[in-house]
């Protein structure tokens, strides 16, 4: 009678902690420490990796190549959309109250016009807004846009470009290659701006909750857990995501996210 040795248990895939990448903002650093916490907590090895964009991300999560992501609000709106059970929503940063209000969009131009205006002249001004899947300088500003009249920006403006930032979205705007531009209101009220026009305004931006792909060797409920107790356990892990975020203020620790709300939104993005 020959005996055969038991198969050795194969060792877990790594769990792939992802997000999208931002100019000046070293966001693989910005989220290992999150990856390093969770490899401990869970005992399994762990893979950074930063794709180019918030949509990309979720495409990853939807091919099943990103298993925690953290993403912007258009990105987590984006992930609401896939098949029901594809994704779970993790914890997201508790911004302070007084930081969270300055987390909006605001609309700016080189003359004061009132949306009347500026609907009846688009068609000779240029627009810069940030990028496609930006949310303060995107989606948000998209759906102040459509607030004076215009639904449908690159049927009415002359040019339609994306900066690919905050910063250099209001640079267009100062130097002249723009008319108009979209940017979150922090960057626009850091410093005076006596030769510019805010427009509109947004309401308060919620930020986007993190992301879990469930399966069967990953328990998204355990890794929210997890998040829920980071700032008892290793606070590196939201001094990695605040390095990476501004949005994300002075946030010590992950809390529940109000899933109702932000699903009233998922009908606000493109």
């Amino acid at each position: 009678m020959s005996l055969v040795a038991p198969a050795l248990a194969a060792d877990p895939e790594p769990l792939v902690v992802a997000t999208y990448a931002y100019p000046q903002r070293d966001r693989a650093a910005a989220i290992r420490p999150l990856a390093d916490y969770l490899g401990r907590r869970l005992q399994r090895p762990v893979e950074v990796r930063v794709l180019p964009s918030p949509s990309a991300l979720i495409a990853g999560m939807a091919a099943g190549e990103v298993d925690v992501a953290v993403p912007n609000l258009h990105g987590y709106l984006q992930a609401l959309r896939l098949p029901p059970g594809s994704v779970a929503t993790l914890p997201v940063p508790d911004v302070p109250a007084a930081q969270a209000q300055r987390y909006r969009a605001v609309i700016v131009a080189k003359r004061p016009l009132s949306g009347i205006a500026l609907a009846a002249g688009a068609a000779t001004l240029r627009l810069a807004l940030v990028g496609r899947d930006s949310a303060s300088g995107g989606f948000v500003p998209r759906g102040g846009l459509a607030e004076m009249g215009i639904a449908n920006p690159e049927a009415a403006f002359a040019r339609v470009d994306y900066a690919g930032s905050h910063a250099a979205s209001l640079a267009w705007l100062k130097d002249g290659r723009a008319d108009v531009a979209a940017l979150a209101a922090d960057v626009y009220d850091a410093e005076p701006q006596p030769d510019l026009h805010e427009l509109w305004r947004s309401p308060v931006i919620p930020p986007g909750p993190l992301l879990c792909r469930p399966a069967v060797d990953r328990d998204c409920a355990a890794i929210g857990g997890e998040l829920l107790v980071a700032d008892q356990q290793d606070p590196a892990v939201m001094a990695g995501l605040r390095a990476g975020w501004p949005e994300f203020g002075d946030a010590v620790r992950l809390v529940p996210a109000d899933e109702a709300m932000l699903a009233e939104m998922a009908g606000r993005i493109d």
